[in-house]
């Protein structure tokens, strides 16, 4: 996604947040004035918003670590909440009369899971989820669809799936479920080393994605397709969708996959991306971009 003149406001906010929560307002001036340094030499009208984001994490990092007894504690919390709501959500996707339905139920539990807001979590509170929990008992709306979801799922064979944040990644395993019994080859992709509350192969393993998918990979930070050579590049290459979690994820790939059917799934959270995706902001979506 290339940036709108918001997203260095919504960076700066991104910034703030992380640091204050942590830090207790110390240093903050310095911080403040290093990622303003980087706006004004990286804020261009070709620039990547995700690599943005990375370059403003490796200065956050001088201030917080992006690992922390206030991130553990609130990814642990929100962990356990969502696996008790895992099997309310499972029955949910199989009430789905046809495959059809089962996977786009299971797609919209994937996007009602992403809650985080850009900001900080207040309080060090864990993550509530009172969309899923509402569609699952028939009393909410569902994510706004864009495109056909299942039958580009259906047609594609390998699935690059990039994850978000702990505690969502437990309604991300009830889709891969599903692809896995679509007979699709999955690979999912999580942080390493920690992000602040993003998932990471710990996360992945609370929830059985190490048993599920057929294969886990990390990035460091958000993934920037464009020249990167990881081990997760390579499987990026090799897939023919791409599903994306989060805004995070939608800043840095939508755009940046030609040739690739990707699928975002995201809460709208800003004027920028509700600009782009032509979606109120505040509503979920199931995006198919091709």
């Amino acid at each position: 996604m290339k940036p709108d003149v918001q997203c260095g406001l919504c960076l700066l906010e991104w910034v703030y947040d992380r640091a204050i929560s942590q830090n207790g307002n110390v240093d903050i001036p310095p911080l403040f004035r290093d990622i303003l340094h980087l706006l004004s030499r990286e804020m261009a009208a070709s620039a990547n918003v995700g690599a943005l984001c990375n370059q403003a994490a490796e200065l956050i990092y001088k201030f917080v670590p992006p690992e922390s007894d206030f991130w553990e504690a609130i990814k642990r919390e929100t962990n356990e909440y969502v696996r008790k709501l895992l099997p309310q959500g499972a029955v949910y996707i199989k009430r789905g009369r046809t495959p059809r339905e089962k996977f786009q139920r299971a797609c919209s539990l994937a996007a009602l899971g992403n809650v985080s807001p850009i900001g900080a979590p207040l309080a060090g509170k864990a993550f509530a989820f009172p969309e899923a929990l509402a569609i699952m008992a028939g009393k909410g709306p569902r994510p706004v669809f864009i495109g056909d979801a299942y039958t580009v799922a259906n047609k594609s064979r390998h699935v690059f799936y990039l994850t978000d944040n702990a505690g969502e990644i437990g309604f991300d395993a009830l889709l891969v479920k599903q692809l896995k019994e679509m007979g699709k080859d999955v690979t999912v992709v999580v942080k390493k080393p920690a992000y602040f509350e993003d998932a990471t192969l710990a996360d992945a393993s609370f929830f059985s994605l190490d048993h599920t998918a057929d294969r886990i990979m990390t990035v460091n930070k958000v993934f920037v397709p464009e020249n990167n050579k990881s081990a997760a590049g390579r499987a990026f290459y090799n897939s023919d969708l791409v599903i994306s979690k989060g805004t995070g994820n939608y800043e840095a790939l939508r755009g940046a996959t030609p040739g690739k059917q990707t699928m975002f799934l995201l809460k709208v959270k800003c004027g920028p991306i509700a600009s782009n995706v032509k979606i109120d902001q505040g509503r979920f979506a199931v995006i198919v971009d091709k």
